[in-house]
């Protein structure tokens, strides 16, 4: 009888237990190795987030530019990010191959590098036919096509003017591209050279001579040592005239 009347109150309290137990483990905090790891963050958003400074980087580049990010290595394994702050290396900048630094601020700071291209197409100058060494450049020797800048040396003309009227310093192939030190500069002027002094005003103009102290060309400015011995600056008019003003 004893036995009988404790029996029903322990069930009770059991199945009360078993509703309950759900509820309770769902609420516990996890445990084991995955406990309080942050989700990883994806590469996707890490390839927008580098791709998108490079976009800033090179927004105030000539011609074509098409940047190409590679995503972190899969393996690597990330926690999630708040805040991410991108930088290049110390003297590096977005031309070419280069590695990019990307920093997670917040909640929890890490560091990876990850590569990306920039590739760049504008037009550069090329010499449409031979020209041979000593010659004067003109316009008729040269034209334009697009290339890769980011392959060729920094040295590549890009504007046909910087050409024209200077001497090639070596000879040049039909089709080749043009760089500065192909070329030199026609001097009109050269240091020792006995010159001509042209002061000029407003309402006179007076001639002197004098002698040039170092190389300029056309519309190039040099000093010039005249007969009192007093050195002035003029820009180079022609051959051998220098005007002061």
């Amino acid at each position: 009888m004893v036995l009988a009347a404790v029996v029903p109150p322990l069930l009770a309290a059991i199945v009360a237990i078993a509703a309950t137990a759900p509820a309770r483990a769902a609420a516990a905090p996890a445990s084991g190795p995955s406990a309080g790891v942050p989700a990883p963050v994806a590469g996707e958003r890490i390839v927008q987030q580098v791709q998108r400074f490079l976009q800033e980087q090179t927004a105030a580049l000539p011609g074509e530019v098409r940047i190409s990010v590679n995503p972190p290595d899969e393996r690597t394994r990330l926690g999630s990010c708040d805040e991410f702050q991108i930088a290049l290396a110390p003297g590096a900048r977005a031309w070419g191959a280069v590695p990019v630094g990307v920093r997670c601020l917040r909640p929890q700071p890490w560091q990876i590098f990850v590569q990306a291209t920039v590739r760049v197409s504008a037009p550069v100058v090329v010499a449409l036919r031979p020209v041979a060494p000593g010659s004067v450049v003109d316009a008729a020797d040269l034209g334009s096509r697009i290339e890769e800048l980011t392959v060729l040396p920094a040295s590549v003309l890009q504007d046909p003017n910087l050409a024209i009227g200077r001497v090639a310093a070596m000879a040049l192939q039909a089709g080749s591209v043009v760089r500065a030190e192909h070329l030199k500069q026609v001097w009109a002027v050269v240091n020792g050279q006995s010159v001509r002094v042209v002061y000029e005003s407003a309402t006179i103009s007076v001639t002197a001579d004098g002698r040039a102290l170092g190389n300029a060309a056309v519309g190039q400015g040099v000093e010039v040592r005249v007969g009192s011995g007093k050195t002035v600056r003029g820009i180079v008019r022609s051959t051998g005239v220098v005007v002061v003003q």
